[in-house]
């Protein structure tokens, strides 16, 4: 679980820290955002989240652990959760 603390909407084009991150996945929110000038999706359905590149699920498959889903999803061979603590990802839109 992620601490509680008030994370503001940021603006596109920003990064975010991987605390807010995992504040606004706890929310149920979902998130675009850009890497290496490719846009991905974490998304949430019934199946639960995964992660997308256009029409590609990028993600191995759905899960409601969202936190392994971070871990275990790889972009250019880096987990996405570091690539986050890295701040090496910009974001489009929090939904």
């Amino acid at each position: 679980m992620t601490e509680q603390k008030n994370f503001e909407d940021v603006p596109a084009g920003e990064s975010i820290s991987y605390q807010q991150l995992l504040f606004y996945l706890e929310q149920g929110r979902e998130i675009e955002f850009i890497y290496m000038d490719k846009e991905f999706f974490i998304s949430k359905s019934p199946k639960g989240r995964a992660i997308w590149n256009g029409q590609t699920m990028v993600s191995e498959n759905f899960t409601e652990d969202y936190i392994s889903l971070l871990e275990l999803t790889k972009l250019e061979g880096t987990p996405l959760s570091d690539l986050f603590k890295q701040n090496k990802i910009v974001i489009n839109t929090v939904f």
